[in-house]
């Protein structure tokens, strides 16, 4: 019987190994730019910025410019990463007619194209009452973007 234990384990620790795949996971291309509507990309394509302001209603994220929208855009001052960590944190000073606000911001990958960018200045405003969820989740300060793979910058 122990013969048997001994031959069964000497058979298992001779089988080749199984190598797993190593789980890796989305990364931000700050390259590329990034929308709220999806089909926002398309638009952006044909008309340049100024699909902005043809009354699409979404925003448009890239990293050298930060967050433009109709009447709304949010500067980048820094952005910082952490080497082994997947999400990005910047600080940013927005604006709206008549309002200049800072904020800080929460990037991270969702999936292979889509990136969740979490607001505290909106997660505030959400959680106060002062205004509705901007994106499809239940969660405060929540907005999802889609990269554009076609686009790495905005045509004029």
């Amino acid at each position: 019987m122990i013969r048997v234990l001994v031959g069964l384990v000497l058979i298992a620790l001779s089988l080749p190994a199984v190598a797993q795949e190593d789980y890796v996971e989305p990364q931000i291309d700050q390259s590329k730019v990034y929308v709220s509507d999806p089909a926002a990309c398309q638009a952006l394509e044909q008309n340049g910025v100024q699909a902005l302001f043809e009354g699409e209603g979404f925003t448009m994220l890239s990293f050298p410019r930060g967050i433009d929208g109709m009447e709304f855009n949010c500067h980048f001052f820094d952005v910082k990463e952490r080497k082994g960590n997947r999400f990005l944190f910047v600080d940013a000073v927005c604006e709206l007619p008549g309002e200049v606000y800072p904020d800080t911001l929460s990037i991270s990958p969702w999936d292979e194209t889509q990136i969740q960018v979490v607001s505290t200045y909106d997660s505030m405003m959400v959680m106060s009452g002062g205004m509705e969820p901007p994106g499809p989740t239940t969660n405060p300060g929540v907005t999802m973007y889609t990269r554009c793979d076609n686009l790495s910058e905005i045509p004029r």
